[in-house]
């Protein structure tokens, strides 16, 4: 990890497999070898955030999430995600962050990051109102079909897996939400 993180800092252009090797001693296939197996990223930041934290301020968890632009038609889990800065939906990726933040200075300090999975999505019929129901065809209030079409799983479980999943590190950050 120590040759990895220094060689990204130094890596000119992109960092891929093949700039890290030129840049560092080791191979691109070595470094397509470890990006397979999995690393506990969640109790490895925690262990930098407890240097540099100030435990005797005040500490507070959140989470948020940030929209990625991406072009490419090959790209997993590219989606039509919600952009705050365009104020619509695009075509992207979309991540939830748990931070850790020092209220008094205004610190925050990322936790964990995870992407959120792509959903199927619900197509809404052209015009709902006139919309035909398998072997019925009463006409349905808007409100009735689009609660028909509300998936199972939304986004907001994503985000509250993700959190649940780190909550054992929220809470040893921040000892008044482990209470």
């Amino acid at each position: 990890m120590v040759i990895l993180f220094s060689t990204i800092l130094l890596v000119y252009g992109k960092v891929n497999f093949t700039n890290l090797s030129h840049y560092s001693c080791l191979s691109e296939k070595t470094y397509r070898r470890h990006f397979f197996k999995s690393f506990d990223f969640p109790a490895f930041n925690k262990l930098f955030l407890n240097k540099a934290l100030d435990h005797q301020r005040t500490l507070i968890a959140v989470i948020d999430c940030s929209f990625i632009p991406k072009s490419g038609k090959k790209t997993e889990g590219k989606a039509s995600f919600y952009n705050g800065v365009a104020g619509r939906s695009e075509e992207g990726l979309e991540i939830s962050v748990i931070s850790v933040v020092e209220v008094e200075t205004h610190l925050s300090y990322s936790l964990s990051v995870q992407q959120t999975p792509l959903r199927p999505t619900t197509e809404l019929p052209k015009n709902p109102l006139t919309a035909k129901v398998k072997n019925n065809s009463k006409k349905l209030g808007k409100k009735q079909k689009l609660l028909s079409l509300t998936p199972e799983i939304t986004r907001v479980d994503d985000y509250a897996q993700h959190l649940k999943k780190n909550s054992f590190f929220v809470a040893r950050l921040c000892p008044l939400l482990g209470s």
